[in-house]
C-alpha cells in the first residue's frame, strides 16, 4: 500500500471534521497564485480581510514547528509534491508572497554551534541562549520565566500540541523549567501547576489515574482518541492524550487501520484552537510536527516524507485560519536541522532522481513499525519487509538483523536502516550525513500583525522579545 492521502485532500479531510470554522475558500489554490497573494497582501497590518480589520498589534501568535526540518529535507518533500502534484506545495508558495516575513534563523545554544531542542525551544521561550539539554534554565543555573506565563499572567489562553510526547523538549521549552530535559513527570506537573490550557500529544507512560483525575479536577476535558477529541474541543481546558509515548509516525497511521483512533496534528491543531479561540484576551499556541525530527535520526526516507506531507497540510490549515482572523500572528519554522537529509543526484544525467521519488510510494511503513513488529514477533520477517519497502533482504541481513532482534538490541529501527542503507539509497535517491542534528541555518516565516519586526537575519532567542512586543506583554 502506498501513499493514502495526498496534502490537499487530507487537509480538506481535517477541515470536514473539524467543525471550527466554514472557510469562504482555501488561502492556497491549486489553480494558482493570484488569490493567495492578494488575501496575503490584504493581511498587512492595516488591510482588510474578508472585512476584518487587523491591528496593529496581535490578539493572538500561533507558533508552527517542523522539528529537525532541514533544508535539505524541505527540499525532498517539495520535488516530491511538485512532481506528484504538478504545483508547488503550500508551503512552498509562501515563499513567493511579499508579505511574509522571511528570515534565516541562526539556531545555535549556549553550549554548542548544534543545538538540540531543548536549547533551541528554551531560546524562543525564554529570550536567552541555554546549553544543550536544559529547559528555560540559564548557564548560571537561574530559571528563566517562559513565554506561556507571561501570556497567562495577561490573561490570555496557552496551548501546547505536538506529535511528540506532550512533555518532550520542544514543547516544553514554552511552559517549564527543569535542568535536564528528561524531567519529563516533573514537566507534566508543572504544565499542570501553570494552568496550560491546552496539551494535546502524546506520553500516556508518565501518567496514572490519579494525575488524570488532577487534571480532570482543574477543569480539564480529558480525550484519549479522535472521536474524543472532536467531542471535548469546545472545553475552555483540554487535555489530549493519544498514545503511550510519542505518537505513531503519519506514514503507519496512514496504512495501519490499527491507528485509525489515533488523530493527526491536523485534527489536534483543530481541536486545540477550537478550545483556545474562547477566550477573550487571546492565545498562544505552540503546534510541533515533532517526529520530523524523529524520522530524520532514523534515517527513515518514507516516514519523513509522510511528516513533512502533514507539516505543510498545518501549514494550510493555519493559513486558512489566519485568513479569517487577521489579529494573529503567524511563525513557521524549524529548531534546527536532523540527519542531513536530501535527495542526490542518482543515474545518468542524475535522470534517475525523478522516479525515485515516485518509488518512495511503495513504502508504506516507517521502520520504526518494523522495529515493533519484528520485536513482537521475535524475527526478522523477509517477505514482510519486502512488501512494504521494496527491499529485498539477503541471507546475510537476514542473518544480521535477527541476531539484532536475539539481542534485543536498542534502536532497532536506525540498526536497519544503516544496514539497508544501499538498498534504501538506490531506491529512494535520499542520502543522510549523520543520524544527529546539525547546524544549519533555518527558514523562519512570520505573517501578520507584528511580522515587520523580524530581521532577515534572527537570532533563536530573539524571537522571544519580538512574540512579547507583538502581543504587548
Amino acid at each position: 500500500m502506498g501513499l493514502l492521502f495526498t496534502a490537499k485532500a487530507q487537509y480538506l479531510k481535517c477541515m470536514s471534521q473539524s467543525d471550527l470554522f466554514t472557510s469562504r475558500r482555501n488561502f492556497i489554490k491549486a489553480a494558482g497564485l493570484t488569490g493567495a497573494a492578494s488575501l496575503i497582501m490584504a493581511s498587512s497590518v492595516q488591510a482588510e480581510t474578508g472585512g476584518k480589520k487587523a491591528s496593529g498589534k496581535a490578539k493572538n501568535i500561533i507558533y508552527l514547528v517542523a522539528d529537525g526540518m532541514g533544508n535539505g529535507t524541505l527540499g525532498l518533500a517539495h520535488h516530491w509534491y511538485l512532481r506528484k502534484h504538478g504545483e508547488l506545495m503550500p508551503y512552498s508558495q509562501l515563499l513567493q508572497h511579499p508579505a511574509m516575513h522571511r528570515s534565516m534563523q541562526d539556531t545555535a545554544s549556549a553550549s554548542s554551534p548544534v543545538t538540540d531542542s531543548a536549547a533551541a525551544a528554551s531560546s524562543w521561550g525564554c529570550g536567552q541562549r541555554v546549553n544543550n539539554g536544559s529547559i528555560n534554565v540559564s548557564t548560571e543555573g537561574e530559571h528563566l520565566k517562559p513565554i506561556l506565563s507571561y501570556a497567562k499572567e495577561a490573561g490570555m489562553a496557552t496551548g501546547l500540541v505536538t506529535t511528540c510526547r506532550i512533555t518532550h523538549a520542544t514543547p516544553a521549552g514554552f511552559a517549564a523549567n527543569v535542568e535536564k530535559r528528561g524531567m519529563e513527570q516533573e514537566i507534566l506537573l508543572q504544565y499542570l501547576d501553570r494552568k496550560i490550557d491546552v496539551l494535546l500529544g502524546g506520553g500516556d507512560k508518565f501518567f496514572d489515574a490519579k494525575l488524570y483525575t488532577d487534571f480532570e479536577a482543574a477543569g480539564y476535558a480529558v480525550a484519549k482518541n479522535k472521536d474524543k477529541l472532536k467531542a471535548a474541543g469546545a472545553s475552555d481546558r483540554l487535555l489530549g492524550i493519544f498514545s503511550r509515548s510519542h505518537m505513531p509516525y503519519a506514514i503507519d497511521r496512514a496504512n495501519q487501520p490499527a491507528l485509525g483512533k489515533v488523530p493527526g496534528l491536523v485534527d489536534m491543531f483543530a481541536a486545540g484552537l477550537k478550545s483556545l479561540e474562547r477566550s477573550k484576551n487571546g492565545f498562544l499556541l505552540q503546534v510541533e510536527a515533532g517526529r520530523v525530527d524523529h524520522a530524520a535520526h532514523g534515517n527513515d526516507a518514507g516516514a519523513i516524507l509522510h511528516e513533512m506531507l502533514e507539516f505543510n497540510e498545518t501549514v494550510s490549515f493555519a493559513i486558512d485560519y489566519i485568513e479569517q482572523h487577521p489579529d494573529t500572528l503567524l511563525i513557521i519554522t524549524t529548531d534546527h536541522g536532523t540527519g542531513g537529509c536530501q535527495l542526490n543526484g542518482q543515474g545518468s544525467a542524475y535522470s534517475d532522481s525523478g522516479p525515485a521519488l515516485d518509488r518512495i510510494e511503495g513504502i508504506s511503513t516507517s521502520f520504526e513499525w518494523l522495529e515493533d513488529r519484528f520485536m513482537a514477533d521475535g524475527k526478522f520477517d523477509p517477505d514482510y519487509f519486502q512488501q512494504v519497502t521494496g527491499v529485498t533482504a539477503s541471507p546475510d541481513q537476514i542473518a544480521r538483523v535477527n541476531d539484532l532482534i536475539g539481542k534485543k538490541v536498542e534502536y532497532l529501527s536506525s540498526a536497519m536502516t544503516k544496514l539497508f542503507d544501499p538498498e534504501l539509497q538506490a531506491l529512494t535517491a535520499v542520502g543522510w550525513t549523520t543520524n544527529n542534528h546539525t547546524s544549519e541555518c533555518v527558514d523562519l516565516f512570520a505573517f501578520g500583525p507584528g511580522a515587520a519586526q523580524v530581521p532577515a537575519y534572527v537570532k533563536n532567542y530573539e524571537m522571544f522579545g519580538i512574540m512579547r512586543s507583538s502581543l504587548g506583554i
